[in-house]
C-alpha cells in the first residue's frame, strides 16, 4: 500500500489560485503547464502520487492519460465526462491502495461525495497554502542539507587573499602540496 494520493480538479484550481487565474487569461495551456509543474514539485516533496484531472471539453484535446513521471498522472477526460466524475471513480478504485486519498476541489457537492467515498477533501485555497508551506519547508531543508554552497563561498574568499600576479603560483603550490599529501597516504 502506497502512502498517499492527491487527486486535483485542474480547472477548479486554476480559476481559484490568483497566479494561475491571471495566467489563464493569457493562455489556458500555460496555466495548465504551470499547475502541472507546481504539483509535480509538491507531490515529490510530500511523497504523494498525484493525479491532475482536466475536463476534456475545455482543453480542446482528445481524452488522454499521460504518466508524466512514475508518481504523476495527468488526465484529460472525454467530452461528456467531467473531472468530478473521473475523480469520484478514481477515489473508489484506489481507496484500498493508498493510506490517504486527498481530493482537491472547491465544488461543495463533489467534496461531500468524496467524503462519502472515503476520501479527504482539500479546497483549492487550502492546497495553495499547503503548497506555499511546502516550498518554505523545502528551502529550509535544502539550506540545511547542502553544505557545498558554503564551500564555494569559502573558496572564493580564499582566492582573494592571494595577491595579483602571485595567484597562479600560489594555486600551483597548493595543488602540488595536495598531491604530495595524497601520495604519502
Amino acid at each position: 500500500m502506497k502512502a498517499d494520493i492527491l487527486l486535483v480538479d485542474g480547472y477548479n484550481v486554476i480559476f481559484a489560485w490568483p497566479e494561475l487565474k491571471r495566467l489563464s487569461k493569457q493562455s489556458l495551456s500555460h496555466a495548465r503547464s504551470r499547475l502541472r509543474h507546481i504539483l509535480q514539485n509538491y507531490g515529490m516533496f510530500k511523497g504523494y502520487y498525484v493525479i491532475l484531472v482536466f475536463d476534456g471539453k475545455y482543453a480542446g484535446m482528445a481524452p488522454a492519460e499521460e504518466e508524466v513521471s512514475p508518481d504523476f498522472l495527468e488526465v484529460y477526460t472525454a467530452e461528456g465526462v467531467t473531472a468530478d466524475s473521473y475523480i469520484e471513480k478514481a477515489v473508489f478504485i484506489r481507496k484500498n491502495s493508498f493510506r490517504n486519498i486527498y481530493v482537491c476541489t472547491s465544488d461543495h457537492a463533489e467534496q461531500n461525495q468524496i467524503l462519502g467515498s472515503g476520501g479527504l477533501r482539500i479546497s483549492a485555497r487550502e492546497l495553495l497554502r499547503q503548497v506555499e508551506r511546502a516550498k518554505l519547508d523545502e528551502r529550509r531543508h535544502y539550506r540545511h542539507t547542502h553544505t557545498g554552497d558554503s564551500v564555494r563561498v569559502e573558496r572564493n574568499e580564499f582566492g582573494r587573499l592571494i595577491e595579483g600576479t602571485k595567484a597562479a603560483e600560489g594555486w600551483e603550490t597548493m595543488r602540488l602540496n595536495g598531491k604530495k599529501r595524497e601520495n604519502k597516504e
